[in-house]
């Protein structure tokens, strides 16, 4: 699967970071290893993982992974586009823009030293949280210097190589300069919140379909409320349906959604709605033959 879509290639700062990842391999130092960052070319996602978000990196654990939020394919530039982290084991909180964009997530990513610290942003938003997070990383470093030292190492060669900076206030940085600006371009909530963004044309009056986790689906109520609603609020629909795993368990509203995608001319994210599911579809085989054969 092309999971770039209507986007002809990654943004530079990956293709950048990919590039040095390779020359640190054969110096015997990592981006994985030492900073617990693994960059992915593949689209890798979950269930909660949005469907207009290009996924580009991972932790390796806990099924963590970072991707590029398009805005439904409004993004002109993937350079620009926010970024995302998605946290699928943190209920409630798996999903938090950390980024304005890929260049600064990578200042982040050297500020921090460790792309699995990134992730704990969406379960905190007080400054003594992210303090108190900060003062943690330092004592663990204090014990570990080995380590410090060749993270350290791979962080000056991503700051001379891409020129990113490092992020002097951490809590600023996300929770006012990222939130704030992407609050400003914010018309709609969503519960994953992402929100939707407006446009100069977008229509002034929008209206949200509640939805919850395991509620009682009214097909025809939905098919309704779409048939009138604003596309702002027919993308906030598709952000809430898929929060709250509506559409991973109920087949006709999918099927719905999936329609109302293409109708809206959202083929990529289509696209990779199918991806979420044929993956789901080969994990199920995958642990069914292997049960059936622990049983024979």
């Amino acid at each position: 699967m092309n999971h770039l879509g209507k986007y002809s290639q990654m943004p530079p700062t990956f293709n950048k970071l990919k590039s040095l990842g390779a020359v640190l391999e054969t110096e015997g130092f990592s981006l994985d290893r030492d900073l617990g960052l693994i960059l992915q070319s593949d689209y890798c996602a979950y269930d909660i993982t949005p469907y207009d978000v290009i996924t580009f990196a991972s932790t390796g654990s806990d099924g963590i992974h970072f991707g590029l939020l398009t805005d439904f394919g409004t993004v002109s530039d993937l350079e620009d586009a926010f970024v995302v982290c998605i946290s699928p084991m943190d209920f409630g909180s798996q999903i938090k823009i950390v980024a304005r964009n890929i260049r600064e997530f990578v200042g982040m990513l050297c500020t921090m030293g460790d792309a699995g610290v990134i992730s704990n942003f969406n379960m905190i938003t007080e400054e003594e949280q992210y303090l108190s997070l900060l003062n943690k990383l330092k004592q663990e470093e204090n014990e570990n210097e080995e380590y410090v030292k060749r993270a350290n190492y791979v962080v000056d060669k991503i700051i001379s190589t891409i020129g990113c900076e490092i992020i002097e206030d951490v809590y600023h940085y996300v929770e006012r300069k990222v939130m704030t600006e992407r609050t400003k371009q914010t018309i709609l909530l969503t519960l994953n919140g992402i929100g939707i963004i407006g446009s100069e044309k977008a229509h002034s009056s929008h209206t949200i379909y509640q939805l919850e986790e395991d509620m009682h689906i009214d097909l025809n109520e939905i098919q309704s409320f779409l048939n009138h609603a604003t596309t702002e609020s027919k993308l906030a629909f598709i952000r809430d349906a898929q929060y709250t795993l509506l559409i991973s368990n109920e087949v006709e509203l999918k099927e719905l959604v999936m329609n109302l995608m293409i109708n809206l001319g959202l083929n990529d994210e289509v696209a990779r709605l199918r991806n979420i599911d044929e993956s789901d579809s080969l994990e199920s085989e995958s642990f069914s033959t292997s049960a059936f054969l622990e049983l024979d």
